[in-house]
């Protein structure tokens, strides 16, 4: 295991950390305020990390620019606000299963855009761990009813998002294979092209408050937003496009995957209740990920 898988399963974790804080803000931020919200935080702590290491390994090429900037607005302005309004209408559980489509999505485009193919046994790992992560996640109570309008809305958000962070994913592999660039010159650029996208959105609606969106005004315990921001979006993208950088995006987005499972493994160590088809299911998703890596 290389430091491209290592980077994606440390990106699980922080992403699977910083979900449960951002449970928080869902319904005090609309998921394009939140979207804005937290693409301002990260950008900034980017900025100064770039400014305080000097790091000149920006993109020269007009192609890799092309590629991380198609990659941000497709993968985080789309697909993170598609993401916080599946679940805002469909709650974590029908949106986690949705979104294990996405390394499937990613090993397709990635033959598609990149004509990169992966070999049998790597496909069976993917499919093995996404059929994990969906037994996982899968209730064990039956969920409340939904009316059809909602229900639709937010299956149409959770395809959505499975579809473009998985794009985004294989666009971002597309801009580092161009040529050498940082992971975090890349991540920065994918993060500020996506926020001012959402920026634009934020301003052009009349439901959205750009303003509330980053000043965070009225929105109480803003600590807790800042910490969710940090690990999940300063640290986490930064690791994915580390782990984009040196692995398959396929391999990475599967890895990713991964998350619910350690979201429900905090839930252990904190002593909540834990269903058998958590444990089966996770135990699926880990068998399907050596797999992957052995493939």
């Amino acid at each position: 295991m290389g430091i491209g898988e290592v980077a994606a399963f440390t990106a699980a974790a922080v992403w699977a950390f910083s979900t449960l804080l951002y449970k928080r803000f869902s319904h005090h931020l609309n998921p394009f305020e939140l979207n804005v919200a937290k693409g301002v935080i990260a950008s900034a702590l980017m900025a100064a990390v770039l400014l305080i290491t000097w790091d000149s390994q920006l993109p020269t090429s007009q192609f890799s620019w092309g590629w991380l900037v198609a990659s941000g607005i497709v993968g985080i302005a789309i697909g993170d606000s598609a993401y916080f309004g599946a679940l805002r209408n469909i709650g974590p559980a029908r949106t986690l299963v949705i979104e294990s489509l996405a390394p499937a999505i990613a090993g397709l485009l990635n033959i598609a855009l990149l004509g990169v193919f992966l070999s049998f046994t790597a496909w069976l790992g993917i499919i093995l761990t996404t059929v994990g992560v969906i037994y996982a996640v899968k209730p064990n109570q039956a969920l409340p009813t939904l009316d059809q309008h909602t229900f639709r809305k937010g299956v149409f958000f959770a395809l959505i998002a499975a579809t473009c962070q998985a794009a985004g994913m294989v666009l971002s592999k597309g801009a580092l294979n161009d040529q050498q660039v940082s992971s975090l010159w890349a991540a920065t650029i994918r993060l500020v092209s996506g926020t001012l996208t959402v920026a634009v959105i934020v301003a052009v609606l009349k439901h959205s408050s750009l303003q509330r969106a980053i000043t965070l005004k009225g929105i109480d315990k803003k600590g807790w937003l800042f910490a969710a921001v940090f690990f999940g979006t300063f640290i986490g993208l930064w690791l994915q496009l580390i782990s984009v950088n040196n692995t398959d995006p396929a391999i990475a987005q599967t890895i990713f995957s991964a998350a619910p499972l350690m979201v429900m493994t905090m839930s252990l160590i904190r002593k909540e209740h834990i269903t058998r088809n958590m444990i089966t299911g996770g135990l699926l998703a880990f068998g399907g990920i050596v797999l992957l890596l052995s493939g």
